[in-house]
């Protein structure tokens, strides 16, 4: 059985990190390992409440970090497209390439991935979450909160826009839960980018 406390490292010499640190194929594998990095951070705060935590923590962080993993991913992909430059020829790059090629993922990514990056993720835009409200016909929840500190404070209006942004959907009609639902699997997926959403 293998054992997952033994710690490891890949390290190269002096010389040959010297040579490699001016190559650009070499700034962008390292710039890949930090987009990885980054996508890892934001699943381990998902991993951290199980799915039958109902509490506004964990829904807070359950929304907030898929928010963030598709903005990151929106970015990797930028990243992914650079790559070719040098690796398009290595196999690994094949299923990286399929996805960039692929129907539903550049549906996902023009039109899911790129809003909620730019407006309400990495920048925040009131004139995005302005639409979102003008179309709510509704009287939802501003905020929810638990006690009396910021732990389990939860502004789900703002959340509920961020929704509306990710899936184009008006979030008070009937069966749109239903269909969001739907898009953040497919989104969340790593085989559906490839087979389709079908």
């Amino acid at each position: 059985m293998p054992d997952d406390t033994k710690r490891w490292t890949i390290e190269i010499d002096k010389p040959r990190f010297d040579k490699l640190k001016s190559e650009e194929r070499f700034w962008q594998l390292v710039t890949l390992s930090r987009a990885i990095n980054a996508l890892r951070f934001v699943h381990a705060a998902l991993l951290a409440h199980p799915a039958d935590d109902d509490s506004l923590r964990a829904m807070r962080t359950r929304y907030n970090s898929f928010f963030y993993n598709c903005a990151l991913l929106y970015e990797a992909l930028l990243l992914v497209e650079r790559l070719a430059k040098h690796f398009r020829d290595v196999p690994e790059f094949t299923p990286l390439r399929e996805i960039l090629k692929d129907r539903t993922a550049t549906e996902i990514r023009n039109f899911n991935l790129n809003p909620l990056r730019n407006q309400v993720t990495f920048r925040f835009s009131e004139d995005a979450i302005g639409g979102q409200l003008m179309k709510m016909d509704m009287q939802p929840r501003f905020v929810s909160g638990q006690g009396t500190t910021n732990e389990n404070v939860y502004n789900e209006l703002a959340d509920l826009c961020t929704l509306g942004i990710f899936s184009g959907l008006p979030m008070n009609d009937a069966g749109a839960l239903e269909k969001l639902g739907e898009q953040i699997q497919t989104t969340t997926d790593p085989c559906s980018s490839i087979h389709g959403r079908g």
